[in-house]
């Protein structure tokens, strides 16, 4: 429901205040408490009957009342003296003072909407703008907004209440915007903004809200970039997949002087730079090139003499995640460990001493210092709606910010209390297509976040997650029935990366970043496969019995599997790195460790140049598939087309376009996802 309140427009769906100037991101209880004064207005309400319809006879104090009915007005920047929002009544309650008139929802343009929020960000550091985007993908809808707002707000009474009551966007443009750097005098902000895989840097002047994109050197993509704290200098990245450079700018105003180049980084290297305390030095992230694991470096500009910093030991993307402090050359290093737990590290830039802070087992990323340099800020485990404080020892957590949409990547604000973080809308939905016929069929559609679509060995089901009750769970649609049902209860914050069936549709199974979970279809129960904890890639079943996938054995991945059975794991031959098992042994995929690609029980070399060998695997799903003499693969250039290969007359045609790589073929039908381009603004905080 959207209400036109005097001048402000109040979303209670989107959970936005927004005034023709901002756009405020209300917590939920201010949500809440505004949507039943809309409800009622010109009402003399009780405290008594507040606390029965808005907090749903919950026991709190009339302070507790008297508190948020506080916060509404300071963001309605209404005077309780003379209210033209909310009036107090002496020993009777409140009134909603102000015209209230509902809005049309058929009229309200998208133009008019206020800033959404991503489910998937690109990270600096990773492999290419072209990367997976799935880490944050964001739900929504009415119905399912009920259950939501149930559930944080039990979340929200069960922890320390936030320091900051609502954020404020700093940024409405078109796209997704990240990675903010404030200027030394505070007036200026930089950013990236991502429009159709187009990476571009932007500053805007905070003080009258005028923008300029920085110019790229011959068309490269640029960002992320960071002020110099002493200068109005500004250094960024400008890259493509031929070339990698760093650059530095004088600024006056948004007038920038000429470009300088400071390094070359070599070629499909997307890093991130910050200046350290002294503004000749910087310190910056770059790989070997594309898929390669990124390295930090420091570089004095001065000399032009670069060297590798110490840092935590490389899997995945490597070091490429990292924070100075405050005050001190110190920095704060983000980085997975072999078990995929994510450390963080304290680095002596003068010294050159490395630290371990803590661990943590869970889907999270980028820490930051706070203001003090004597914590650090996270975001909340997945899917995240907070904003964390810990020491620096991993304890005395506390909510520094709770809001009702997905946010990420922190920043510090450059008034030395807040924080800056992106945060906006997207679902995506499950479709079926027949190839024969062409007609499509809906599987899920539920406005949320519904992804990794599988068909079952028999064909008749389909397994899917959905983010319907505000955790990730396993749902099963059935094709005949058209029927859905949930088959997990799951009351964790997992996040899986890839789900498939057992062949005899007893199981199936949900690979997340470092744990194999076998889920009884009947039951919903989910037990831990006996393996150690570590990036496990191309998971498939080799038989009813027997599931196999591949882990790093030293520097090399090797074939592994698990027997459901007894549960013991034993090694495939040391010539694969993958193994991609079908029901139909003939459309089963082998990968040696010398690139090279064989098909069938028989392992008959592959030598049609037409197939993508190297698109075997996206990430940790299967990509490249068989299904008799036809080859499936997806291409994410734009706009991302699935393609289907004849290898018998040599034909390639698209068979589908889709923002997202994931998708799952049997027979004549194809599941894919349909999902609503990435929308993310910059929000600050707003804090007591």
């Amino acid at each position: 429901m959207r209400w036109q309140i005097a001048n402000y427009q109040f979303c209670e769906q989107q959970q936005t205040l927004s005034s023709p100037s901002e756009t405020l991101q209300l917590e939920p209880m201010m949500v809440e408490l505004l949507a039943y004064f809309c409800r009622h207005p010109n009402e003399i309400i009780s405290v008594d009957q507040l606390i029965d319809q808005v907090w749903q006879g919950r026991v709190v104090t009339d302070n507790a009342v008297s508190r948020l009915i506080t916060k509404l007005r300071r963001a309605f920047a209404d005077d309780a003296r003379q209210p033209r929002f909310i009036a107090t009544f002496p020993k009777k309650g409140y009134k909603f003072v102000a015209r209230v008139v509902v809005i049309n929802e058929g009229a309200f343009s998208r133009a008019e909407e206020p800033a959404s929020a991503t489910d998937t960000l690109p990270q600096a550091g990773s492999a290419s703008p072209k990367a997976d985007t799935s880490r944050l993908q964001l739900w929504g809808g009415v119905g399912f907004l009920v259950v939501a707002s149930l559930l944080i707000f039990w979340l929200a009474w069960q922890t320390p209440q936030p320091s900051a009551s609502f954020a404020r966007a700093l940024t409405s443009r078109d796209g997704n915007e990240f990675f903010p750097s404030f200027s030394a005098d505070g007036t200026r902000m930089a950013f990236m903004s991502v429009k159709e895989r187009r990476l571009r840097l932007v500053v805007k002047d905070l003080t009258n809200g005028q923008a300029l994109e920085v110019t790229p050197p011959d068309g490269l993509n640029t960002g992320p970039g960071d002020w110099s704290q002493y200068s109005d200098n500004l250094v960024y990245l400008a890259a493509s997949d031929e070339r990698c450079e760093y650059y530095i700018r004088e600024f006056n105003g948004l007038t920038p002087k000429e470009a300088r180049l400071i390094h070359r980084c070599p070629a499909g290297s997307y890093g991130k730079i910050l200046f350290t305390h002294n503004d000749e030095r910087v310190v910056f992230s770059e790989n070997s090139g594309p898929g390669t694991p990124y390295s930090i470096y420091e570089l004095d500009l001065t000399t032009q003499t670069k060297r590798r910093v110490n840092q935590p030991d490389i899997y995945l993307s490597g070091n490429s995640q990292f924070d100075m402090h405050p005050e001190a050359n110190q920095l704060l290093i983000s980085s997975p460990d072999k078990q995929q737990w994510e450390g963080f590290y304290t680095l002596d830039l003068q010294t050159n001493e490395l630290n371990l802070l803590f661990k943590q087992d869970a889907y999270i990323c980028c820490g930051i210092w706070d203001h003090s340099g004597e914590n650090v800020i996270l975001m909340g485990e997945h899917p995240a709606y907070q904003l964390l404080s810990y020491n620096l020892s991993g304890g005395n957590r506390q909510v520094v910010y709770s809001g009702s949409r997905r946010i990420n990547q922190p920043n510090r604000f450059n008034n030395g209390v807040d924080y800056v973080f992106a945060s906006g809308d997207k679902h995506s939905d499950i479709v079926m297509l027949e190839l024969t016929t062409h007609q499509i069929s809906i599987v899920a559609n539920d406005t949320v976040d519904e992804r990794l679509a599988r068909f079952s060995t028999a064909q008749h089901a389909v397994a899917y997650i959905s983010m319907v009750s505000g955790k990730e769970q396993v749902w099963i649609y059935d094709t005949r029935s058209k029927a859905r049902q949930q088959v997990t209860a799951f009351t964790d914050n997992r996040h899986y990366l890839d789900l498939q069936w057992s062949l005899d549709d007893r199981y199936i199974v949900g690979l997340t970043f470092n744990e194999l979970h076998l889920i009884n279809v009947k039951t919903g129960e989910a037990t831990i496969v006996d393996f150690p904890q570590t990036e496990i890639r191309g998971v498939s079943f080799k038989s009813a019995s027997e599931l196999s996938f591949s882990a790093k054995e030293g520097e090399r991945w090797r074939v592994y599997t698990y027997n459901l059975s007894n549960q013991t794991v034993s090694a495939e031959s040391p010539q694969w790195s993958f193994i991609q098992f079908r029901a139909n042994g003939a459309d089963t995929l082998w990968y040696s460790h010398e690139q090279k690609l064989y098909f069938s029980d028989e392992q008959v070399a592959l030598s049609d140049q037409d197939i993508p060998v190297q698109k075997l695997l996206d990430g940790r799903q299967w990509n490249l598939r068989k299904q008799a003499h036809h080859w499936y693969w997806y291409n994410p250039d734009l706009p991302g087309q699935i393609y289907r290969y004849n290898q018998q007359t040599a034909e390639l045609e698209v068979i589908a376009e889709a923002r997202v790589g994931h998708f799952d073929i049997r027979e004549d039908k194809l599941l894919y996802i349909q999902s609503s381009e990435l929308q993310s603004n910059l929000f600050r905080t707003v804090s007591q």
